[in-house]
């Protein structure tokens, strides 16, 4: 139950959620007298999905995150014994689909089997569960180290961690498997939007990682041309998920996690 609020919860402080609480609060407020604050709140929810919903503003509020560690090109990397690999990068291979789904997050795991092929680490650990409620044939973990070895990685080199369903449980779990293995040296590789929340979360658990970024999504130059004030779906995904980071870090500082 814990889990599954901790997934629910958020969505009415997401972009899209607030702006449908907002515009049905507004909706019922109409059958007052207060029907000017009815329009006030609509005109209000419509506004803060429109900000939203622009790459000008999506690109600034990214950045707010994801430049927290700075991009390092993978032969300038530290060398080190393993690189944590985070799952979320791969939906399950359910009907109609073959093969697993990749994401934009994928780029995770194409950058851990770089770093291996350029020698930086010596093993990948992968830890990624499944979200409970959810239908899967196979741990993300396995399914990520499938497509590791698709990529040139030795299967010895990877060891998969397939409890984990979320942040918390990747540092804890993750610690665990280090200790009993003798590893205390590694690479922590994420999306740059997660790597701040990641980063204090290993922090508490106890574990220096030097932390890696990739799946970077935003740009230095936030405005590029008069299109980047128009919504764009694109844009309302990347806020969103900026919004999702910051409560999440918030969420793991209150209870302890980071």
């Amino acid at each position: 139950m814990d889990l599954f609020l901790s997934k629910l919860l958020p969505i009415a402080v997401y972009p899209l959620g607030l702006a449908l609480l907002a515009g049905l609060l507004a909706w019922l407020l109409g059958f007052t007298r207060l029907r000017r604050t009815a329009r006030t709140l609509a005109l209000l929810a419509l506004l803060g999905l429109y900000v939203a919903s622009t790459p000008a503003f999506a690109n600034w509020f990214g950045a707010r995150l994801e430049y927290r560690v700075a991009p390092v090109a993978i032969e300038a990397a530290p060398e080190a014994e393993v690189a944590v690999l985070l799952g979320g990068v791969l939906g399950q291979p359910l009907p109609p689909r073959t093969e697993p789904d990749l994401s934009g997050a994928v780029d995770r795991v194409v950058t851990a089997a770089r770093l291996y092929r350029a020698g930086k680490v010596a093993a990948i650990l992968v830890t990624a569960g499944n979200i409970p409620w959810l239908q899967a044939v196979a741990p993300e973990a396995e399914l990520i180290a499938d497509l590791l070895v698709e990529l040139g990685v030795p299967r010895a080199a990877i060891v998969v961690e397939t409890a984990s369903r979320n942040t918390y449980e990747n540092a804890v779990n993750s610690a665990a498997v280090m200790a009993e293995r003798g590893w205390t040296t590694g690479l922590l590789v994420t999306s740059a939007l997660h790597m701040p929340r990641s980063m204090e979360t290993f922090a508490a658990a106890d574990l220096d990682l030097v932390p890696f970024p990739t799946d970077f999504r935003t740009r230095t130059n936030v405005v590029h041309g008069a299109l980047d004030f128009l919504p764009d779906a694109g844009a309302l995904a990347l806020t969103t998920d900026a919004v999702k980071e910051f409560v999440g870090r918030l969420v793991y500082r209150i209870r302890g996690w980071a």
